[in-house]
């Protein structure tokens, strides 16, 4: 019986994995209002739902999303202290920005370089840096904390990282220049 939810967990995973997350950011554009027959037009802020789709990420992007999470350190103790919510607070302000990078990075994913002519048949990659801070800067306007905990999981999941640590595991195991003790062999 355990086995078969620990299959359905899996297949529900994989089935996530492979098809993406989608959620949604209320936002606002700018459009243009024509008044009396064409001739006056008038810019307002019209409100809009923008949808973002969070895919299971490249190498390269969980590598980024990597360097990002090392940055969030929390010290524990000075959470358990007198001065708990103060310290919260600091940490709301230190690491707020990094949380809405690092749903930027997810949603960009492998699209966050971009490729260019570089030399001769050579092929360059140069992060978009602009789209990065522009979502950056959405995300951190709009998603709210309640929002950002539901994003955050769906992040952890998509990342994969049971598959990514058994891969390593793999490879590390199956390593042709590993030493191999004689000693041991010829005393067996």
């Amino acid at each position: 019986m355990e086995k078969d939810k620990l299959k359905q967990e899996r297949a529900e995973l994989n089935s996530l994995i492979h098809q993406g997350v989608s959620f949604e950011v209320q936002d606002v554009e700018v459009q243009c209002k024509s008044y009396f027959f064409g001739l006056k037009r008038k810019k307002v802020l019209v409100p809009i739902t923008r949808k973002f789709i969070i895919e299971e990420p490249t190498l390269g992007t969980l590598d980024r999303l990597s360097a990002e999470w090392l940055e969030m350190a929390i010290d524990e103790e000075k959470l358990k202290g007198d001065d708990s919510i103060v310290q919260a607070k600091k940490m709301t302000q230190k690491h707020a920005l990094r949380f809405a990078r690092v749903v930027a990075l997810a949603v960009m994913g492998s699209s966050y370089m971009i490729p260019t002519i570089g030399k001769g048949k050579s092929v360059k990659y140069t992060p978009d840096v602009d789209r990065l801070e522009e979502l950056t800067s959405l995300f951190a306007l709009r998603i709210k904390p309640s929002e950002l905990y539901q994003i955050c999981m769906l992040i952890n999941a998509m990342c994969n990282l049971g598959d990514f640590l058994n891969s390593i595991k793999l490879m590390s195991a199956n390593r042709t220049t590993s030493p191999i003790q004689i000693e041991e062999n010829i005393e067996g």
